[in-house]
């Protein structure tokens, strides 16, 4: 890589920060008070059966090829043949994903009867799936080109009509369904954006032989930490869900939801931009380990301001919300460990990833996995909802310091 380039791309990764920052102080913002208007109209069995039906949705992702866009973003080359294969790939193993899991639905219903709910927001979901992943084919190209000006105004038009709309939803009496119209409306106001105002190709279906053994051999080494990640972010919901109730888990997923806010709001914006950059630079290891020290460096700093806020003013918080949140103080003040962890396990992991490294990645979510699973069904059955936040301190805590 000659120096011009290296410049260059220093550049615009300089540029698509600042975009990414700006989106980010935006959205933390509008989605601070969508969370908190969310908590006053809606009550904890809402949270858990929409969190449940989250768990199902994401589980139908790993039956996809999971890092299929970060295989088209970390390619060097590519071309029309690259993208038809990709979009035919992805759109693909999509439909099949969401057929199959369609089909499991009135299975599902008769396991989860105490929440009658559940099927008609897994099927709602199920459906606004292929809309994101429409949005999803240029997303990819639009992180590859490190145009994140255009991702940054799709992820601000998101945040305003969400904030807008769902919370006079809820105030209206529509409970769960007020969060599956989230969903919606958050992928229909990015689509507009993304498909109308910074499309970088129109898609078109084909297929190279070749090109889709490359990209499925990229993905598939990724496969099996995607898996594993499933595990480590769900395995919890699942758990409270079956052996709690829903009522438990929509407390622990709000203050699970609050403790991820540094990883939403700082983390995975830049670690976005800096995935796309790790990716230019994996040849020059100068400049790579320079874009990685100042990304980590400026972690370190959110979540320790993050954790500081939440050690500080959890109390007040909670007691604002009224009595009815009250039994979520302490799982939200315990994870104050996840929030200062989180974030930098994300950087390193897609650092590793970006260099070609995943196995890496894979073998630190092994040793999570087999640290989380069994701490959360000990320390969860003796202490409910506050013994699953210390098992998912422990997870964050070993991942990072491996990582």
């Amino acid at each position: 890589m000659s120096e011009n380039d290296s410049i260059n791309i220093a550049g615009r990764t300089i540029h698509s920060s600042l975009y990414s920052l700006i989106a980010s102080t935006i959205t933390i913002t509008l989605g601070f008070v969508r969370f908190i208007l969310l908590l006053y109209f809606l009550l904890p069995e809402d949270f858990g059966v929409f969190t449940q039906a989250m768990f199902f949705i994401t589980l139908a992702a790993q039956l996809r090829m999971p890092g299929l866009d970060l295989a088209i973003i970390q390619r060097q080359e590519v071309n029309e043949f690259v993208r038809r294969t990709y979009f035919s790939l992805k759109m693909g193993s999509l439909v099949v994903s969401v057929l199959i899991m369609a089909a499991a639905v009135p299975y599902i219903g008769e396991v989860y009867s105490t929440m009658p709910l559940l099927t008609g927001i897994l099927l709602g979901l199920l459906s606004l799936d292929i809309l994101k992943g429409l949005n999803g084919v240029q997303e990819a190209l639009l992180r590859r080109e490190l145009a994140f000006k255009q991702i940054a105004i799709a992820d601000i038009t998101s945040a305003i009509f969400t904030t807008l709309v769902t919370p006079y939803l809820a105030w209206r009496g529509y409970g769960a369904w007020s969060l599956v119209a989230e969903v919606l409306i958050g992928q229909v106001s990015r689509g507009g954006i993304v498909w109308f105002s910074a499309r970088v190709w129109w898609p078109r279906p084909g297929w190279n032989k070749e090109i889709a053994a490359d990209l499925w051999q990229f993905s598939n080494k990724l496969w099996g930490t995607s898996a594993l990640s499933f595990i480590t972010d769900r395995f919890d919901d699942f758990w409270i869900g079956q052996g709690l109730g829903s009522e438990s888990l929509g407390y622990y997923s709000r203050a699970y939801e609050a403790a991820r806010y540094p990883r939403r709001v700082i983390a995975l914006p830049l670690s976005i931009v800096f995935f796309s950059t790790y990716a230019r630079l994996q040849d020059d290891r100068q400049r790579l380990s320079q874009a990685f020290f100042r990304l980590t460096s400026l972690l370190v700093r959110a979540s320790f301001g993050f954790s500081l806020i939440f050690i500080l003013a959890a109390p007040e918080f909670i007691a604002l919300l009224g009595d009815t949140w009250q039994p979520m103080l302490v799982t939200f003040q315990l994870m104050i460990v996840y929030t200062l962890l989180d974030p930098l396990a994300v950087g390193a992991g897609d650092l590793l990833i970006a260099i070609g490294r995943p196995d890496l990645s894979f073998r630190t979510n092994i040793v999570q996995v087999v640290v989380f699973v069994p701490a959360v069904i000990l320390l969860g059955s003796w202490l409910g909802i506050v013994g699953v936040a210390l098992a998912a301190n422990l997870m964050i805590g070993i991942g990072a310091f491996i990582l």
